[in-house]
């Protein structure tokens, strides 16, 4: 009976999900050529097609797909099995390491993590995008290797969450605003004047002062989700921005701050990381969780 080398059932997997090789070869952090090499493998092994080549990428048989659908229930207890290939070389890796990061987040996490894979991977090309609608199922594709979002972030069994921190949220202003290091009342609240970061998939349809700190309609005179235009805004006016309390610590010296009456509710104080379970014990994974949690703790306020 022919043998198969248990790996090439997680290649197959991905281009399952990606239905492009190259894609595949990016989350899997092969080369485009290896990947095509496992396929033939594959075909050669199971006597099928198993994908055909279509204008958009590639298009699975129903030979694959009937194998779709039986391989990820028993992807866990093989999990040892597949997994046994060489360690990740971050040196020698010359794809695309691709995070997405809620923005409140990525503005103070963002340039330190960027810096500690650049520092490990020199030829690698990372790229920090916005958390969107569309993040979690580019997870399981293999376009994004991790996610972070404040919890609670929604998702199934094909994902694994992961506490990386906390944080709180405060108004920033510029310095010397009337209201600086106070405490506001919730008249106060109710009277001040908003600017607000835009992120989607997470505050785009309310901004996240009404939804959980007021109980009334508030004066929301601008909205953005470029944060460097929001800030050269509140250094021209009264309007209180918002945001994540380590990114207030990060801006310190340009701007202060002020506290809002209402504690920050527990569901989203929690930063987590989520990844996608078939893809967590990759060496590169591995890797790259290493390094969020290293940046993440690295940059905790008080």
């Amino acid at each position: 009976m022919k043998q198969l080398d248990l790996n090439l059932l997680r290649v197959f997997l991905v281009l399952l999900k990606t239905q492009n090789t190259r894609m595949a070869g990016d989350a899997l952090s092969l080369s485009q050529p290896a990947v095509s090499k496992a396929l033939r493998r594959l075909r050669n092994y199971f006597d099928d097609e198993l994908f055909t080549r279509v204008h958009t990428g590639l298009k699975p048989t129903p030979r694959a797909l009937e194998l779709g659908e039986q391989l990820p229930m028993i992807m866990e207890s093989l999990d040892a099995v597949i997994l046994d290939t060489p360690n990740f070389e971050p040196l020698e890796y010359k794809g695309k390491i691709t995070i997405a990061i809620n923005g409140f987040i990525s503005n103070w996490l963002g340039a330190r993590l960027c810096l500690a894979l650049v520092q490990d991977a020199p030829n690698a090309q990372v790229n920090i995008v916005n958390w969107g609608s569309q993040t979690l199922q580019k997870l399981l594709n293999g376009e994004i290797q991790a996610a972070i979002n404040y919890s609670p972030v929604v998702t199934n069994k094909q994902f694994t969450h992961q506490v990386i921190g906390d944080d709180d949220f405060v108004g920033l202003v510029r310095i010397g605003h009337p209201m600086a290091g106070k405490v506001l009342s919730q008249e106060e609240v109710k009277k001040g004047q908003y600017a607000s970061l835009v992120v989607p998939g997470w505050n785009d349809t309310q901004p996240f002062i009404e939804k959980h700190l007021s109980a009334g309609e508030l004066k929301i005179q601008a909205r953005s989700s470029y944060l460097h235009t929001l800030l050269d805004v509140i250094k021209q006016s009264e309007l209180i921005l918002p945001c994540s309390k380590q990114l207030a610590h990060y801006l310190h010296g340009e701007f202060d701050y002020l506290s809002f009456p209402e504690q920050t509710p527990e569901e989203i104080k929690k930063i987590v990381l989520v990844e996608s379970h078939n893809m967590r014990m990759h060496p590169m994974h591995q890797w790259i969780k290493n390094k969020i949690l290293t940046a993440s703790q690295a940059n905790i306020g008080d």
